[in-house]
């Protein structure tokens, strides 16, 4: 099998991780009670979701191999964005989340996809395969426009409905200055960690090149 070939494999084998994990963790939530509409739009709000199927979308056009999701999801800097969401996830539901569970076997198999083996599977595959290198320096401030937006959508969420979809986000209940204080240790996380992974990236091309 050429590199190319176990390339699209392997990033269809993470899409389809991802679409499930995002799929059964919506089942799990569509048996709570509450309007379908409220349900589905908190499940949309968060964070874990939205990247899995930012995860699950990129490897997709990873393993199509053509066209313009390909081409947009084959750019180094736009793998190695996303290399940064995912291992976001991953680390603060270890670090700060690990006691919040998912009922039933439905539950606990979601919840291991989408913060466990979809970051490990798809982070394996950011440094296995190319292209990488060719990150300006002023990348890892254009990654946090994403967990920016999302930032901006929670408190604005928040303050309409009472609702939060992390507890270190809840203004209601820790009033903004801790909340707001939450979020900057996060960005500073995501800005920290982004130009860790493009030493690495640029590393990584040093060997494939």
């Amino acid at each position: 099998m050429t590199a190319g070939r176990a390339s699209r494999a392997a990033h269809a084998l993470v899409a389809a991780c991802a679409t499930a994990g995002v799929v059964l963790h919506y089942l799990v939530v569509l048996g709570h009670d509450g309007e379908v509409a409220v349900r589905s739009i908190r499940f949309l709000s968060y964070f874990t979701i939205l990247t899995n199927m930012l995860v699950a979308v990129t490897a997709f056009g990873i393993a199509m191999g053509q066209g313009r999701l390909a081409a947009l999801a084959g750019r180094p800097s736009w793998r190695t964005g996303v290399t940064l969401d995912i291992l976001v996830v991953a680390l603060v539901y270890h670090l700060l989340l690990r006691d919040v569970t998912l009922p039933g076997a439905i539950g606990w198999t979601a919840n291991a996809l989408v913060h466990q083996l979809v970051p490990a599977a798809w982070t394996a595959c950011w440094f296995a395969f190319p292209p990488h290198g060719a990150i300006d320096r002023a990348a890892p401030w254009r990654w946090l426009l994403y967990p920016l937006g999302f930032a901006l959508w929670t408190l604005l969420h928040g303050a309409v409905g009472g609702w939060y979809p992390y507890p270190f986000m809840d203004a209601g209940r820790l009033g903004y200055p801790t909340a707001l204080a939450n979020m900057l240790g996060i960005g500073a996380l995501f800005l920290g960690l982004g130009y860790g992974l493009r030493w690495v990236d640029g590393r990584l091309e040093s060997r494939t090149g």
